[in-house]
């Protein structure tokens, strides 16, 4: 005996054992399960959408506002447009000079050119019948212009009375004299109106080349003049004492 012939018979009964269980294919139902299966998905998902419609409502319209008419003021008048003057210039009559005839008389010598003379012009048969030749104004020359005013030098005094600016005094150098000995130079100075010093040089030498140049290098570099409107000229006597 096969364990198919030992083994009981069994039916289920159930259709929604034989749709589920794996032997419900052997059924003759079978060939229905896939075609209810996806109409119960339809019909579930149908009643869902139903039940989750939103609700619809409707606003209701604003209402029509009506615009009023407003009158818009006239636009300003625009003044007329005076038209010009005509202005009629009234030239006057220029009368031209009166030229006094010149009477002249040819000389016996060829003349290969021609003299301009103004007015008209009168030949003579001879020479005591011309006239006399007419004057030549001649005028003035214009006079001269005055010279510049010469810029005279002065005496530079540092402090009152003297020139605004800054004026160090130049530094002691030691070991130049001996005790007791005294060297004195000049300097010049050219300063322009707005304090700019245009020439700087000694006029008179102390007779000792290091002191001349290192007062004329201090004098350049350290000094400085105010503006002061004008041009000046100035001279300044430096003495250095060893004591």
């Amino acid at each position: 005996m096969t364990s198919e012939a030992s083994a009981p018979h069994y039916e289920l009964k159930s259709d929604i054992a034989q749709f589920c269980l794996p032997a419900s294919t052997r059924d003759s139902y079978a060939k229905y399960a896939y075609a209810n299966s996806i109409f119960i998905a339809f019909l579930i998902l149908g009643i869902v959408g139903i039940v989750k419609t939103p609700v619809i409502t409707e606003r209701p319209l604003p209402e029509i506002q009506e615009f009023m008419r407003v009158e818009l003021p006239p636009p300003p008048e625009t003044p007329p447009q005076e038209e010009p003057e005509e202005i009629t210039e009234t030239i006057p009559e220029v009368t031209p000079d009166a030229y006094t005839p010149i009477v002249v008389a040819p000389a016996n010598a060829n003349v290969v050119f021609s003299v301009p003379v103004e007015g008209p012009v009168l030949v003579a048969p001879s020479v005591s019948m011309a006239s006399a030749p007419p004057a030549v104004l001649r005028r003035p020359p214009p006079p001269a212009a005055p010279p510049p005013a010469a810029v005279g030098v002065i005496r530079m005094s540092r402090g009152k009375g003297g020139p605004p600016g800054i004026f160090p005094n130049p530094p002691f150098i030691p070991n130049l004299l001996k005790s007791g000995e005294s060297a004195s130079l000049e300097i010049y100075l050219e300063v322009d109106a707005d304090g700019t010093k245009t020439l700087v040089e000694v006029r008179r030498s102390s007779g000792i080349r290091e002191l001349d140049q290192k007062v004329l290098q201090h004098v350049r570099t350290r000094w400085r003049f105010d503006p002061i409107g004008e041009s000046r000229k100035y001279t300044w006597e430096y003495e250095m004492r060893a004591n």
